[in-house]
Formats: structure tokens, sequence, C-alpha cells
């Protein structure tokens, strides 16, 4: 029988309960993590605002059993072997990240801007000579982005214990797929798993061609349509300056070639549809 797992103790919990507004973010984080291992099985790979389809609903479905105290316990279950493959890839997932959040030096990269500062000096002074989007290309293996969907959603969930009235608590998700694992989550653990998934660090800059579809001035970013991946995806610039570059392009037929960098969000990047940070025009 496959099963999750969730027990809650300490501040979040009165009485073997717990609020509406806990419960309502966890398990709405649990099941977005179930629908992402699911898409990234089906798919080979998952990509920014996959949904489900129809027929996805009753593969990804698992059935709560009764509440149990101890804090606050609630399992939910499942027998079908498509479930136990979808929480087994979310084993896979979480493990790692939370092994590197135990060990790894959690260091700042600076922001966007600051970094992309250094890769236009590169580029500029023949350090690095980007190659084309195309041939860049990588494989869902090669940068795993289903980690980073799946992760992201498990970072929401345990963000209960991370909250300022949360007092000294903890989360605990236990996962029964293929394997079974426990993962326990108190504040600090909950903080450096966040920090490890959500860090955002920008790749080596590489040549796109795109056509403008919209521009927003108030938080310096753009829509475009990358012509190699026929999908939209945004664009955002470091000032006023590179924002206004790229206003001539908008809403023309001849597409844009310009330098940017891809931005890795907690070590993965999505191909097909992962933002980019503008360097400057080819």
């Amino acid at each position: 029988m496959s099963y999750l797992h969730l027990h809650f103790d300490g501040d979040i919990t009165k009485n073997h309960t717990v609020s509406l507004r806990t419960l309502g973010v966890s398990l709405t984080h649990l099941q977005a993590a179930v629908n992402r291992a699911h898409l990234d099985i089906k798919y080979g790979e998952v990509w920014k605002n996959a949904r489900l389809k129809t027929e996805d609903y009753d593969l990804t479905e698992l059935w709560s059993r009764p509440p149990k105290e101890g804090g606050y316990i609630i399992d939910f279950i499942n027998d079908s072997p498509n479930i136990k493959k979808t929480l087994t890839r979310i084993i896979n997932a979480v493990t790692p990240a939370v092994e590197k959040s135990k060990s790894q030096a959690l260091t700042t990269a600076g922001t966007l801007a600051q970094q992309s500062i250094l890769k236009s000096q590169q580029v500029s002074l023949g350090i690095f000579k980007p190659q084309s989007f195309e041939s860049y290309m990588p494989t869902a293996s090669q940068n795993p982005y289903g980690d980073r969907a799946i992760n992201k959603e498990i970072d929401l969930l345990i963000s209960v214990v991370r909250a300022p009235n949360s007092g000294n608590s903890t989360i605990e998700l236990g996962i029964g797929g293929d394997q079974s694992s426990t993962f326990k989550f108190n504040r600090t653990q909950s903080e450096n798993f966040h920090s490890l998934v959500s860090k955002r660090v920008l790749g080596d800059p590489l040549l796109y061609s795109v056509k403008v579809m919209e521009l927003d001035s108030t938080n310096r970013s753009s829509r475009v349509f990358n012509i190699a991946t026929e999908r939209q995806i945004k664009l955002h610039f470091a000032d006023e300056a590179n924002f206004n570059l790229i206003k001539p392009y908008l809403g023309i037929t001849a597409p844009m070639v310009f330098i940017g960098s891809p931005i890795y969000e907690g070590g993965a990047y999505d191909a097909k549809g992962g933002d980019v940070f503008f360097i400057g025009i080819a």
C-alpha cells in the first residue's frame, strides 16, 4: 500500500488539532507535489505551468484515513501501481535536496542584476563566447527540472513551520512507494531547505532568437516568443537602459537576436519555458 503521512507537532497544533490555514497550505502543496511527479513520469520531464489533463486526476488520487493524535497526524493511501511510481519519484527528488541542505554551506550569489554584470563583462572581454540556444538545449536528465518542480511544492508545504507564529514546531512527511522515507523539518531545517531549492543563479550566456510579445515597464520584464521552442518565456532586465534596448522590436515580425543567461532555480532550468536574464543585443 502506497501512502503519504503528515505529522504536525508543536505550537502549530492545539489539543491534537491544527488550524484550517496550516492544513490547507500543507495539503494544497502536497497534492501539487504529487501532480508534478506524475507529470514528470508521464512525459519524461515537467515544465513550468504544466497542468493535469482530465485523465490524470484519477491517477493522482490518494484517500485520507481518519486523523490520529500525537500532535496531529493524517495519512493518505492508494494501492495503485501508478501512485507507487509517483511517490517514489517524490522520494528521489526530495532526498538529495534534504541531504544537501544539511551539509552544504548556503552562500549568496548576489542579485541576478549583479550576476548579469559579470556575465556581460565575460562576453565583452571574449572570455566567454555564447553558443546558440538550439545547440545548448539540455535534456531533462542533464538539468532535472522535475526535481526542482517537486521540491518547490515541498518547500511551500513545510513553510508552515517557518511562519512567524509557528514557534517551536515540526512537520514530518512520510512517503511510501517502491521505497519508504521520512523527512522531518523544524524551523531551521525548513529555512535551509528553502535556501537551497529557491537559490537563483545565472547560467552561461546563450544566443536566443525571439519575437517580443509584450513589455512590462513597471516590473522591467518582457514576454517573448522563443522561436526554437515555440513557447513564450519571461525576460528580465537589470536596468532601464537594457529594458529600452528591446522596445524597437515590440510587435514587429523580424526576430530579435540577443544574449541572455538562463535563470537556474535550485540548480535546475526548464529549457522550454524557463525565465531568461537579458545581457545585451547580439
